[in-house]
């Protein structure tokens, strides 16, 4: 949920400068003028190009609006600044200079693409809806060159900027509250729909994924009128449709969160609320206690307002009569990184009353299930307590359970685990395949710095790349010399589960054993 690289980078995975760019390639010329980037590694980069206009003053809380056109040949040589936040653990600043003027998208494409009709993938990052941004997946060349694929990463409005609902908001928009983040998201999209042809993509053949919460923006695009027809395919990542807390809440909870955040800045009057709001400076905005996290659970989700997002994301596939192909998957060991985080990162270890504090806090009315279900004395410590109980109840269930409706209702639909361990099984802060942990087998290249796999994690990685842009291709993520990853089978759906592909660089293999082992009849029975 979290900014899934600023979080590698909190905790130690080594980062450093990009190296300087080649010589510029020719121009392209896109919705707003002529841009030029550069060329490296086989691919050719455009950065920081503006899908929309400013989004501050009056601009702030609204929906996107085109952005203005600009003389001559602009630069597509950088990454655009984040959109505001803070960083990625508390006290921390942000990877980046932030500005309101950040919705930019980053385009990364073959060399010798033109006219060539190519799949376009569109990647939508983590960070839990309050941090992350485009310029911390720099880079994904091998995906680009050997996949044959353009890949588009664009920035989103976080936090209060694209979640804010109140009522106010509501009626200055037709009703829209709580989605402009989405709406930016819709933005991108449509810019990429209109402009793919002129890098050699194929507007007609896109593929949404995302991860943590840009998968669960994947599925609340399915949810979104507006995004019909943009998109063809999606890749879900450590996000889900069902049952998890990145899906869209109901309008009304949203309401009351936006209100007690406005009352925390000093904006609480209805009769000037939105005007207080706007007037703030940015950082401003950021310093509210209700602006992060609360727990592993985001503050900030989009709101199923109606018209934007109008449905929830389980009735959304089910009446989805386009019936997308879909791949779902989540990593064996998703909570490690929020228990690093969370403790280790303060310099403590949980305990058993810091296990039980989290659980009660998360949990609820649930929580004593929740506690019996997952005994400290079945586990080797309090952290590995908390990390299976964030795994299953939050990620491996709400995967499975998004499988069953959209396996159910007609989607072809291949499922994953990623159990491949970045830092090895027995690390003691980021054991196992963590949140996050298989992006740095799909992107080269984080944060400007080339990812230094070599042998077997190498290979695992080109077959990671291979699995999303053969998807991308053909809507099947099998082919050529790739172990064969079955899809689930027509019959399956809430009581018949189909095999997952257990992906890992010693060998990936199918396995029926998911449900069993993330105790996923369990979780079915959590109130939702």
């Amino acid at each position: 949920m979290r900014s899934a690289i600023s979080g590698m980078a909190a905790i130690g995975f080594p980062f450093a400068s990009a190296p300087a760019p080649a010589s510029p390639p020719p121009t392209v010329f896109v919705t707003g003028g002529e841009i030029s980037g550069f060329a490296a590694d086989g691919i050719v980069e455009y950065l920081g190009i503006p899908f929309a206009a400013p989004t501050g003053g009056d601009a702030r809380f609204r929906p996107p609006r085109p952005a203005e056109p600009w003389p001559g040949v602009r630069p597509a040589l950088t990454h655009g600044p984040l959109c505001p936040q803070n960083g990625y653990l508390p006290g921390t600043p942000p990877t980046g200079p932030t500005s309101e003027d950040c919705l930019t998208i980053d385009v990364y494409v073959p060399e010798g693409a033109r006219d060539r009709n190519l799949p376009v993938m569109v990647f939508f990052h983590g960070g839990g809806y309050v941090t992350g941004s485009n310029g911390q997946y720099d880079a994904p060349s091998r995906m680009v060159a050997e996949g044959d694929v353009i890949v588009a990463v664009p920035n989103y409005r976080l936090g209060p900027f694209g979640f804010m609902s109140l009522p106010e908001l509501a009626a200055e928009s037709g009703g829209a509250t709580g989605t402009v983040g989405i709406q930016d998201q819709q933005a991108a999209l449509r810019w990429v729909h209109d402009n793919a042809a002129a890098f050699g993509g194929d507007p007609a053949n896109v593929t949404i994924f995302g991860e943590s919460a840009g998968g669960g923006s994947v599925c609340t695009h399915l949810a979104a009128p507006g995004s019909d027809g943009l998109y063809h395919k999606a890749i879900v990542e450590s996000g889900s449709c069902a049952q998890s807390p990145l899906v869209p809440g109901n309008r009304d909870d949203a309401f009351a969160r936006s209100q007690r955040y406005a009352e925390s800045v000093g904006c609480g009057d209805p009769a000037t609320q939105l005007a207080c709001l706007r007037a703030l400076p940015a950082a401003k905005l950021l310093e509210s206690p209700t602006v992060q996290f609360d727990g592993p659970v985001p503050i900030w989700v989009p709101s199923i307002d109606g018209v934007v997002v109008t449905r929830t994301l389980d009735v959304a596939l089910e009446v989805d009569d386009r019936k997308i192909p879909l791949i779902v998957g989540s990593n064996s060991n998703e909570g490690a990184l929020f228990v690093a985080e969370s403790d280790y990162a303060r310099g403590h270890a949980p305990d058993a009353a810091s296990y039980e504090r989290y659980v009660r806090q998360s949990f609820g009315a649930y929580a004593d299930r929740v506690l019996a279900e997952y005994p400290l004395d079945h586990y080797p410590a309090p952290a590995a307590a908390q990390s299976a109980v964030i795994t299953d109840g939050l990620f491996a269930c709400p995967a499975l359970f998004t499988s069953r409706v959209a396996r159910g209702t007609g989607h072809p639909l291949w499922q994953y685990e990623f159990d491949q361990a970045p830092f090895g099984d027995t690390n003691p802060v980021l054991p196992g395949a963590f949140h996050s942990a298989e992006l740095p087998y799909l992107f080269t290249s984080l944060m400007g710095v080339p990812i230094p796999w070599t042998g077997a994690s190498d290979a695992f990685a080109r077959q990671m790349q291979r699995w999303w842009t053969t998807f991308a291709h053909t809507g099947d993520p099998n082919g050529p010399g790739l172990p064969q990853w079955s899809a689930w089978p027509e019959h399956s759906g809430p009581t018949t589960d189909g095999a997952a592909l257990i992906m890992r660089a010693t060998g990936s293999s199918m396995a029926d054993d998911f449900a069993g082992r993330h105790r996923c009849g369990f979780w079915s029975e959590r109130p939702r």
